[in-house]
C-alpha cells in the first residue's frame, strides 16, 4: 500500500469519490487487483466527498480514517480492517502494568509488574493550526483550529501563542477545516510515554498492540482517582493508556521455524542463539520520529491537485462580424460566451489556467480548438467562412492539465459577407466606332495593381457620355470575370462591349465580390481610337497576333478543323466533334451539355453518353449502365454466362439452362445441373434427382409433405447405435432401432397368410425373437423359436375370444382362454384345471380337477338340467387324505 515516504500504489489518475460512506470510500480507494484487500469494515457516522492523486493508496486510507475518526490495520493475510477503534482493538483492559505488587493472573486480569520509565514533554504543543489546503499562492484554500483553553503563559503574563502550519495540498477545500481540528487534536496536550520493562516474555495473550490496558505507578503520578480496580485483593486506581509498541527477546523457551514457499516448516531452534533480556512496553505515544518522511514544506510545496474542472455552460446568442484578413479575405468571427464553473466536487476553481473552444462545421465530426485565458468568459474565434453553421463546445482546464469534460454542443452561424470590395483604380480604355476594349489590372484605386480581395467574383463595366456620370443600371454595358486566380497570376481583366457611339464616351468599373457585394464605382477613363472595327477594314492579312485576347467574336460561325473530311476533330459553335476514318461521329461534346463517346460506330464496342454507359459483344449490349438507374452485366452474349441487371441474378450453362436465378422480387431458383442427377432448389422447396431423371427426394416447401425413395438413417451405415427409416425394404417400409452393429428392433408392415397386419420385433438372437403383431380384429403375441416351424402364438385377442398360450401354444397345453361371452377354459399338460359349459338353459358349467400322470381326480358336475352330483376320489396310499364334508359333499 505504501511506506512513510509514500513508496507503493500510487494514483497516477484522479480518483474521484463523492458522498460515499466509511465503508465504500475505503473500497474505492483499495480498489481490485491489489496486494492489501478489504477485510472488515466498520459503519463510521457520516460520508465523505474528496479526490486523491499523486498519493499512495495507504497515505490516502490514513486520510479518510483521520476525517471519520477511525483506525485501520492490516492483518497476517494482508487483508484490511477500518472502523472507530472500539471495533478494531480492545478497550475494556485485560490486563494492569504496576511497577510492584501485581504479579500473576486474576480471574479478568493478568498482571505485568516491571521497571517503568515516563517521558513527559510539551514540544509539540500547538495553540492554532493553520491547515493550507489545495492551491498555490493566493488561491491557496485555508482551515484553522484554536484550542479552547491555553494553560501556558510567558515571562509577561501573556497567553503562550505557538502556531502551526500544516500544509495539504492534496486536502479540497471543502475538508480544510476538519482536517485543521484533526491536527489541532494531536497537538493540544502533552506527550506522555511510559516504557515498561518486564521478565514476561509472552504477553501477547493478555493486550495486543492497539489494545487499552490499567497503568498503576503513583509515585510517577500515574493514577486516576476516579478509577477503582481490584486485583488479587488490592485496590488500584490505575489510568486507561494504549499500547503503542511491544517488543520482546527471543529466549531459550521458544521455538525458531522457517516456512519455505511450498508450505514446508523447517525447524532451526539447534542454530539459533538465543536472546536475553526483558520485554519492552510502550503505552501512550509512539517514541518521536528522527525525520519528517510523507510532509509537506510549507513554503514552496508540490501541488498534487486532486480538483477535476466542472462542465462549463454557454450563454447564448453568440456574435458574429465579418473582417478583411491580410491576404483580403473576408473572413468571420464568433465571440462565444459561458458562465465560471465549478469542479466537479462542487468547490471553487482555485487553479484554473485556461479554457479549450472546440468547434467545427456544423454537424462537427472533427474538431478544431481554440483558447481562452482563465479569468475570461468570452472568446473570440476567427477565420471562419461567412454564413456558415458552425458547432461549439468547451472544456476548463486546470494548473495541473486536469480537463473537465466537454460541454454540450451549441451551434451559431457566422455572420455572411458584408464587407464590399475596395474601390478599384480607374480601367485601360479603347474604342472604335462599335466596341470599346476595357482592360484591368485588377488594382485598387488608392495604388497597386493586381491587389483588390480575394474574394472578388466580376467587374460590372459602365459607360457614360460624362466624366462624372453616375453607375447605375441604365449605365451597365457589360461584365467580365475577376477572380483570385487571375491575381495571383498576374492576368489583367479584358473585355470588349459593343457601344455604337460617335461621340465621346467614358468608362467606370464596379468590382463585385462572391457574396454580391459591388464596390463604389472607380474614376472614369475616356476612349481613346486604339481600335479600327470592322466597318473600316475590307481584307486583313497578319502573321502575328499579339493582343492578350482573342473574342469570340472574331470567328462567329466558322468551324476549326484538323481536316476537311475523314478523320478529324471539329470545333465550331455546336461543340466538339471527332470523326474516323469512315466519317462516323465518334465523339460529340455538345454546348448543350449532351455528348456521345463511342470506341467504334458499330460491333463491338464501348459507348458513353448522356444516357449511361453501355459495353457491347459484337450486336449484344453485354453492359449497360443508365443514368435512369437501371443495368445489365452479361459475362458473355451467349452460352455459359452470368446476367445481372435490376431483375436480379442469372447464371446459364453452356446448354440455355438457367441454373440460378436471385430475383429482386425475392423469388430464386437454384440448380445444380440442367438435367440428369442434380439437385433444385426454389421457393417451392428442395428437390433431387437421379442420374436417370427420376425424383428421389421432395421436399415440398407449399405443404410441409417430404417424399423420397432410398433410406434415411440417422449415422454412417454400420456404426453401433442409429435409426433406419427405410421406405423400400424389400416389400414392405421398416424402420429400424439399432443398439450395436447386428442387434435392432424394427417396425414394419406384414403381408402374409392373407393376413394384413403391423409387426414390432427384435432380430433373432440366436435361434429365438418375439414380435407383436397387430393386425384387423386380432392382437398376437408371437414367439419364435428355431425358425417358423416351432412359432407359436403366447397371446392371442379377438372380437369374440382371448387365448394365452403356453409353451406349445396349442389349446388344451398350458393355456386360459376364453371364448364368446359364456366359455372360459384352462389346460396344462400333465396336471389340468378345466373350468367350462355354457351358461344356457340345457347345459351348466362343468368345473374339473385332474392329474393325468396319477390316479387322483376330482369332478362336480351339473349338466342336463338334472340335480345329479358325483364326486370320486382315489390316491395312493403315500398320500396323506383330507376330506372335508360341505352341504353332503365330500371332498
Amino acid at each position: 500500500m505504501g511506506d512513510s515516504d509514500d513508496k507503493g500504489e500510487i494514483f497516477e489518475t484522479p480518483l474521484n469519490i463523492t458522498g460515499k460512506t466509511f465503508p465504500n470510500a475505503i473500497r474505492d480507494i483499495l480498489g481490485s487487483g491489489t496486494a492489501v484487500i478489504e477485510g472488515a469494515l466498520y459503519s463510521a457516522a457520516g460520508t465523505y466527498t474528496g479526490t486523491h492523486v499523486w498519493q499512495s493508496k495507504r497515505k490516502a486510507v490514513d486520510y479518510v480514517c483521520q476525517l471519520f475518526n477511525c483506525e485501520w490495520r492490516v492483518n497476517g493475510n494482508a487483508t484490511l480492517d477500518a472502523g472507530p477503534a472500539a471495533n478494531l482493538f480492545a478497550t475494556t483492559p485485560k490486563c494492569v502494568i504496576v511497577r510492584n505488587g501485581a504479579d500473576g493472573h486474576d480471574l479478568a486480569l493478568t498482571g505485568l509488574p516491571g521497571d517503568m520509565s515516563l517521558a513527559r514533554d510539551v514540544q509539540d504543543w500547538t495553540t492554532r493550526v493553520v491547515l493550507l489546503a489545495e492551491g498555490q499562492g493566493e488561491a491557496t484554500a485555508t482551515g484553522s483550529a484554536n484550542i479552547a483553553s491555553n494553560p501556558y503563559v510567558d515571562l509577561r503574563g501573556q497567553a503562550v501563542k505557538r502556531t502551526r502550519l500544516v500544509s495539504e495540498s492534496g486536502t479540497s477545500t471543502g475538508n480544510a477545516q476538519a482536517r485543521a481540528q484533526l491536527q489541532l487534536n494531536r497537538f493540544s496536550g502533552t506527550r506522555n510515554a511510559l516504557r515498561l520493562s518486564t521478565h514476561d516474555y509472552e504477553v501477547r495473550g493478555s493486550f495486543a498492540v492497539g489494545d487499552w490496558v490499567w497503568v498503576w505507578d503513583p509515585d510517577s503520578g500515574i493514577v486516576d482517582p476516579s478509577v477503582e480496580v481490584t486485583f488479587r485483593g488490592q485496590r488500584f486506581n490505575p489510568l486507561k493508556l494504549r499500547v503503542a509498541e511491544c517488543s520482546w527477546p527471543v529466549t531459550e523457551e521458544m521455538t525458531v521455524a522457517y516456512r519455505h514457499q511450498d508450505g514446508t516448516w523447517h525447524d532451526l531452534t539447534p542454530f539459533v542463539r538465543f536472546e536475553s533480556g526483558a520485554t519492552s512496553i510502550t503505552v501512550g505515544e509512539l517514541g518521536r520520529s528522527l525525520t519528517n518522511a510523507g510532509s509537506e514544506p510549507v513554503g514552496p510545496r508540490p501541488i498534487p491537485d486532486s480538483t477535476i474542472p466542472g462542465v462549463v455552460t454557454w450563454v447564448t446568442p453568440f456574435q458574429t462580424s465579418v473582417y478583411l484578413d491580410g491576404l483580403g479575405n473576408t473572413r468571420a468571427r464568433i465571440i462565444a460566451f459561458w458562465q465560471l464553473p465549478l469542479n466537479t466536487d462542487g468547490s471553487t476553481i482555485l487553479d484554473g489556467h485556461h479554457y479549450e473552444i472546440g468547434y467545427g462545421i456544423s454537424p462537427a465530426t472533427s474538431w478544431e480548438i481554440a483558447y481562452a485565458p482563465w479569468g475570461d468568459l468570452q472568446g473570440v474565434v476567427n477565420d471562419l467562412s461567412p454564413g456558415v453553421t458552425y458547432d461549439f463546445r468547451i472544456r476548463a482546464v486546470d494548473l495541473a492539465g486536469n480537463a473537465g469534460a466537454w460541454s454540450a454542443t451549441v451551434s451559431a452561424t457566422a455572420n455572411p459577407d458584408t464587407i464590399p470590395p475596395s474601390t478599384p483604380a480607374a480601367p485601360t480604355v479603347a474604342g472604335s466606332r462599335l466596341a470599346l476594349q476595357i482592360s484591368h489590372n485588377l488594382g485598387k484605386s488608392t495604388g497597386g495593381t493586381f491587389n483588390l480581395e480575394k474574394d472578388l467574383q466580376h467587374l460590372e463595366i459602365h459607360v457614360g457620355a460624362t466624366s462624372g456620370f453616375t453607375a447605375d443600371s441604365t449605365t451597365l454595358k457589360g461584365k467580365t470575370p475577376a477572380t483570385a486566380a487571375m491575381m495571383q497570376a498576374l492576368i489583367p481583366a479584358i473585355a470588349t462591349v459593343e457601344v455604337e457611339e460617335t461621340t465621346a464616351r467614358w468608362v467606370r468599373v464596379i468590382a463585385v465580390d462572391e457574396a454580391g457585394n459591388r464596390s463604389a464605382a472607380s474614376a472614369s477613363a475616356s476612349a481613346t481610337a486604339l481600335l479600327i472595327d470592322d466597318a473600316h477594314i475590307s481584307d486583313l492579312t497578319v502573321t502575328k497576333v499579339t493582343a492578350g485576347t482573342i473574342s469570340s467574336n472574331w470567328l462567329i460561325g466558322a468551324e476549326i478543323r484538323t481536316a476537311s473530311a475523314g478523320q478529324r476533330v471539329v470545333l465550331n459553335a455546336t461543340g466538339l466533334h471527332g470523326f474516323d476514318s469512315g466519317n462516323n461521329e465518334l465523339v460529340s461534346l455538345l454546348n448543350t451539355g449532351s455528348f456521345t463517346l463511342r470506341s467504334a460506330p458499330s460491333g463491338s464496342r464501348v459507348q458513353l453518353d448522356t444516357s449511361g454507359l453501355k459495353v457491347f459483344s459484337g450486336t449484344t449490349e453485354v453492359v449497360s449502365l443508365l443514368a435512369s438507374g437501371s443495368f445489365t452485366l452479361r459475362s458473355a452474349a451467349s452460352g455459359a454466362r452470368v446476367e445481372l441487371d435490376t431483375a436480379g441474378l442469372r447464371i446459364i450453362n453452356s446448354g440455355g439452362t438457367q441454373l440460378v436465378n436471385l430475383a429482386s422480387s425475392g423469388s430464386f431458383t437454384l440448380r445444380s445441373a440442367g438435367s440428369g442427377s442434380r439437385v433444385e432448389l426454389d421457393m417451392n422447396g428442395l428437390r433431387l434427382y437421379d442420374g436417370g431423371g427420376s425424383q428421389t427426394l421432395n421436399l415440398d416447401a407449399t405443404n410441409g409433405n417430404v417424399d423420397m425413395v432410398g433410406r434415411l438413417t440417422s449415422t454412417v451405415s454400420g456404426s453401433s447405435a442409429r435409426l433406419v427409416i427405410n421406405p423400400n425394404f424389400g416389400a414392405d417400409p421398416e424402420i429400424r432401432f439399432y443398439e450395436n452393429t447386428f442387434d435392432y428392433h424394427y417396425i414394419t408392415s406384414h403381408v402374409g397368410a392373407g393376413v394384413d397386419a403391423v409387426q414390432m420385433g427384435s432380430v433373432t438372437v440366436g435361434d429365438r425373437k418375439g414380435l407383436l403383431q397387430l393386425a384387423p380384429g386380432i392382437v398376437e403375441l408371437i414367439r419364435t423359436t428355431g425358425g417358423a416351424t416351432f412359432t407359436h402364438t403366447g397371446l392371442r385377442v379377438n372380437d369374440t375370444w382371448f387365448d394365452m398360450h403356453g409353451m406349445l401354444g396349442q389349446p388344451g397345453n398350458n393355456s386360459v382362454w376364453v371364448r364368446g361371452s359364456s366359455q372360459i377354459g384352462g389346460f396344462a399338460t400333465g396336471y389340468t384345471i378345466f373350468f367350462g359349459g355354457t351358461m344356457d338353459s340345457a347345459i351348466y358349467p362343468v368345473i374339473s380337477f385332474f392329474d393325468i400322470g396319477s390316479n387322483v381326480y376330482a369332478a362336480i358336475k351339473n349338466g342336463g338340467g338334472a340335480s345329479s352330483f358325483g364326486f370320486l376320489q382315489s390316491q395312493p396310499s403315500s398320500v396323506d387324505p383330507h376330506e372335508v364334508t360341505y352341504l353332503g359333499w365330500r371332498m
